[in-house]
């Protein structure tokens, strides 16, 4: 498909879905930058109304409206609070799609939009990583990554396969989506490592290619849709060249709900059906499926989670990584009373917008001293970079952790010989 027929049917199923919006209003409450400013032209609601209106020569595009459109952090948590099934992320492609460079312009300055270009280069990356908590001038959200960093290298796993453990049943084989070309995965290695383990001990041999590239969210979320594409087609044909050389069951995203949402969209972007949803799983999704395996040692701690907001809202599974958690022996789950809503990761957002930014962390920061826990659960390597921020702001003595270091630290507890060999 040509990239001019791509946008103008990314242009029409946006349309499409503005004119089923009866604006009931149930997307309001669910929406963080509403939440923050309450105003209508930030809100769900309010949005639809503007693109519809643009769409059809009604509004011209002007600051006001880009500005407005713009501070959508594309949660899509208005997407599961609507009666009427509006896909609303539809209609903010399709305003994306429809203004081109106009609004992601306005919404990324010129060093952000350099800096998606770049940092695909693995060497890059390290580099960024090494110098980002220092450098003056790096985006708030860089620094993040940077301070989440860890001492395992990515590297020492790609082209490998770890095999099920001699004594454990082989339940099958998974394609584990990490790559170099995502500073996600090269600050966050040690989620991969857990993984890793969490997995062959379930009896799941675990092939992670090199091959990989970024899953293609960041410019699925800047309107730059023939980016996405690209790397839509290229991640697919790794996919399908592993599957014909291994047999894969599955393609396993290490808790990033944005990644494996993303996943999700490549049969938007390609246009034709490839059975994702049934393929692409986070970890505990699949072993809420298949059951777990091994003694679950005691984690005693107090806990509270913020969902990811793909993984709830576009892959629908959070509910099976609460299944999981619950299991893990002494794991005290409290709140967060607002998990379901966004906390303004998305996007370098506080960079972009910090007044609303300010006030979304303003709300989730009581949420979080009503609870007073131990450690935050995070389902998304993006959230992780922006509450690490928050905790080091506000000089809280709180753990990040991710679901699947939970059940690392429960396997390594329990007591199973041979679990930390990979």
């Amino acid at each position: 498909m040509m990239s001019n027929d791509l946008y103008k049917r990314i242009i029409e199923e946006g349309l499409n879905e503005t004119y089923k919006c009866v604006h009931c209003g149930f997307c309001l409450p669910t929406c963080p930058t509403y939440r923050a400013t309450w105003n209508e032209a930030d809100s769900p609601r309010g949005r639809i109304y503007l693109v519809k209106a643009l769409l059809t020569g009604k509004l011209q595009p002007t600051e006001t409206l880009l500005k407005h459109l713009d501070a959508c952090v594309i949660c899509r948590r208005c997407e599961t609070a609507c009666p009427s099934g509006v896909q609303y992320s539809k209609v903010i492609d399709a305003a994306y799609a429809y203004l081109g460079s106009k609004l992601t312009n306005y919404g990324y300055p010129w060093h952000i939009r350099t800096g998606f270009q770049l940092i695909e280069n693995p060497t890059i990356i390290k580099l960024a990583l090494s110098v980002s908590s220092s450098l003056p001038g790096i985006p708030r959200h860089m620094k993040g990554f940077a301070r989440s960093r860890n001492e395992e290298k990515l590297n020492d796993t790609l082209g490998r396969v770890f095999k099920v453990p001699k004594d454990k049943i082989n339940r099958g084989r998974v394609l584990l989506f990490v790559t170099e070309s995502c500073v996600a995965w090269q600050s966050h290695t040690h989620l991969v490592y857990a993984t890793i383990r969490v997995l062959t001990w379930n009896g799941f041999e675990v092939v992670v290619p090199r091959e990989f590239k970024c899953c293609g969210a960041p410019y699925m979320h800047m309107g730059m849709f023939n980016k996405a594409l690209e790397l839509a087609k290229h991640n697919v044909d790794v996919l399908n060249r592993y599957e014909k050389t291994y047999g894969i069951d599955y393609v396993v995203v290490p808790d990033s709900g944005g990644c494996q949402a993303q996943w999700l969209e490549y049969e938007k972007l390609l246009n034709m059906n490839l059975n994702l949803r049934q393929k692409v799983m986070n970890t505990l999704q699949l072993l809420d499926k298949v059951g777990l395996i091994g003694e679950l040692g005691p984690v005693k701690m107090r806990v509270s989670i913020q969902h990811s907001c793909h993984l709830m809202n576009v892959v629908k599974v959070h509910d099976a990584v609460l299944r999981v958690v619950s299991k893990i022996p002494g794991l005290e789950i409290k709140g967060l009373d607002t998990a379901d809503i966004c906390c303004g990761a998305g996007m370098m957002y506080p960079d972009r917008h910090p007044d609303i930014a300010r006030e979304i962390t303003r709300q989730k920061l009581e949420d979080l001293m009503r609870h007073k826990p131990e450690a935050l659960i995070l389902e998304s390597v993006t959230c992780k970079a922006h509450w690490a921020n928050i905790i080091r702001d506000n000089n809280l003595a709180v753990k990040l952790l991710y679901p699947t270091e939970l059940l690392d630290m429960s396997y390594i507890s329990g007591g199973n010989p041979g679990y930390e060999i990979l």
